[in-house]
């Protein structure tokens, strides 16, 4: 019992060692971490009964070092015990995350975090998981990470062979289903990615949905046409975003859809009728809609008067870019590729490359009309120059800047408002290129992200308009087999023969001492 009382402040020590460590890794919220409140307390009594029964003996003129060791010792363990509770609440209180890997891999996407922050209601996630299934542990950190961004996010796992009741309930069929319901309704996805989350938060949250018509009629890219030359992967990306695309044909109607929150006029290859300019006039100007331009070289002269209204001219020319980004992205001299947007809501935070294959210029008209704003949204490179005997140059193959040809950067896409009624507006985007959300290039880099930011921006989808969620790729090393027997030998043998020799050398001076 001496020993106990004469030695126990040793014991404590390492029972408020061990309690702090425990309540700082697990909080209060867990067992453990209570526990190790527990443990902590525990030992800081420990150490006050040590002092307290041992006091007299720290008095005596012998044990004068030991009192002033014992009183250091006190200072330390309350310093521990103050940093320790600090940290603790400072950690509750101020909850962040910092993604230090490659490419922010264990961050969500501008677009999720907009998503998840604007749900007014709770969202809840039922997640029929097995233990062994290989998705499990991928989907809770990832859902950790939206409840990170969103109180309302809360999320349920279900083990499907434990809980047959609920697969009957809910129908499921595959081991690995996410339901996804929100204000009575629901949606559920097999996919365990952040693309998928998102896209079945968006179609479950967001209030009915809004049509977008894509008008046909004029030798366009046909929106169902799953071929190189289609649109049918824009059309997906839009409905992924709950869009409703339907076709137009315009010439048939006698006015644009009232549903209509915008409309797509992409690469018509023939001249739009005198009624159908009509229409989309009155569109623009009555019922203050919403148009997506894309105008390949050669196309879309009747438009220009419709154009100018929000002070845009249509060049005539060629885009030729001889910068080598380009041609380091798998492009050539007729496919710009952009890298570097303007501040607008349609490129912000945009970090990607859009490739423009055989793009158009645009001008801005001087001067604007009133109540008229335009904002350029892509350039080119200052390397590029907009090519006017384009047809000629390509089949003498001699590309070469002319006198005449406009010198870049030349601006591509533009946006435009114009100012209506209370706080309602026309906008229009333009871009002096089709094939860019063609099939063949919908998933370079950003080409299918600007033309969906494009459309949710016209149709004033503010939670949308971001970049997408990221796709993750492996990220392996190569090694050669001579280099492989180096790693390997070193790891195993070099480097422990180092420390051992190391240490056997720090004995052998430590005896001389």
């Amino acid at each position: 019992m001496k020993r106990l009382l004469l030695y126990g402040n040793y014991l404590s020590l390492l029972l408020v060692l061990a309690g702090a460590a425990l309540w700082l890794s697990y909080g209060l919220a867990a067992f453990l971490g209570r526990a190790g409140l527990a443990l902590l307390l525990l030992g800081v009594a420990g150490l006050a009964l040590h002092f307290a029964v041992n006091l007299a003996r720290f008095k005596t003129k012998n044990s004068r070092l030991n009192f002033i060791f014992a009183s250091n010792l006190a200072v330390v363990v309350l310093l521990i015990v103050a940093i320790v509770a600090a940290v603790n609440y400072l950690g509750v209180k101020l909850h962040t995350r910092v993604d230090l890997s490659a490419g922010r891999a264990h961050s969500l996407a501008n677009q999720s975090v907009q998503v998840v922050r604007g749900l007014k209601k709770d969202l809840d996630i039922k997640a029929f998981f097995s233990k062994g299934n290989s998705g499990l542990e991928r989907l809770r950190a990832l859902l950790e990470i939206y409840r990170f961004h969103s109180g309302r996010v809360r999320a349920t796992f279900i083990d499907p062979y434990l809980k047959p009741e609920l697969v009957k309930q809910y129908e499921i069929k595959t081991d690995g289903t996410m339901v996804f319901e929100y204000e009575g309704k629901s949606t559920r996805s097999e996919e365990v990615s952040e693309e998928a989350i998102t896209n079945a938060i968006i179609n479950v949250s967001r209030r009915g949905e809004k049509t977008v018509y894509l008008l046909q009629g004029h030798g366009e890219p046909g929106s169902g046409d799953s071929g190189e030359t289609g649109y049918s992967e824009a059309r997906a990306g839009l409905e992924k975003l709950s869009f409703q695309v339907k076709d137009l044909i315009l010439f048939q109607e006698t006015a644009v859809p009232r549903d209509a929150a915008a409309v797509i006029v992409a690469g018509p290859q023939k001249p739009l009728l005198e009624k159908e300019l009509f229409l989309l006039g009155e569109y623009v100007e009555k019922e203050q809609g919403r148009l997506l331009l894309l105008l390949d070289p050669g196309q879309g002269a009747e438009l220009k008067p419709l154009l100018a209204r929000y002070g845009l001219s249509l060049e005539d020319h060629v885009v030729v870019d001889a910068d080598p980004l380009s041609q380091f992205m798998g492009g050539n001299y007729f496919m710009p590729v952009v890298a570097k947007y303007p501040e607008h809501a349609i490129t912000k935070g945009f970090g990607y490359a859009t490739m423009f294959p055989l793009a158009r210029g645009l001008s801005r008209l001087s001067p604007i009309p009133a109540g008229v704003s335009v904002d350029f949204l892509a350039a080119t490179s200052p390397n590029s120059w907009g090519e006017t005997n384009y047809e000629v140059e390509v089949k003498t193959e001699t590309i070469t800047k002319n006198p005449e040809d406009k010198s870049g950067p030349i601006d591509i896409a533009a946006a435009g408002e114009i100012a209506g009624e209370g706080d309602k507006k026309s906008r229009l985007v333009v871009v002096g290129d089709s094939d860019f959300a063609l099939n063949k290039y919908y998933f370079f880099q950003a080409n299918g992200n600007f033309f969906n930011n494009a459309v949710s921006w016209l149709a004033e989808e503010k939670d949308l308009v971001a970049i997408a969620p990221k796709v993750t790729a492996p990220r392996t090393v190569s090694l050669t087999r001579s280099a492989g027997r180096l790693v390997f030998f070193y790891t195993l043998f070099i480097l422990p023969l180092l420390v051992f020799a190391a240490g056997i050398g720090v004995w052998l001076y430590r005896r001389k001492l």
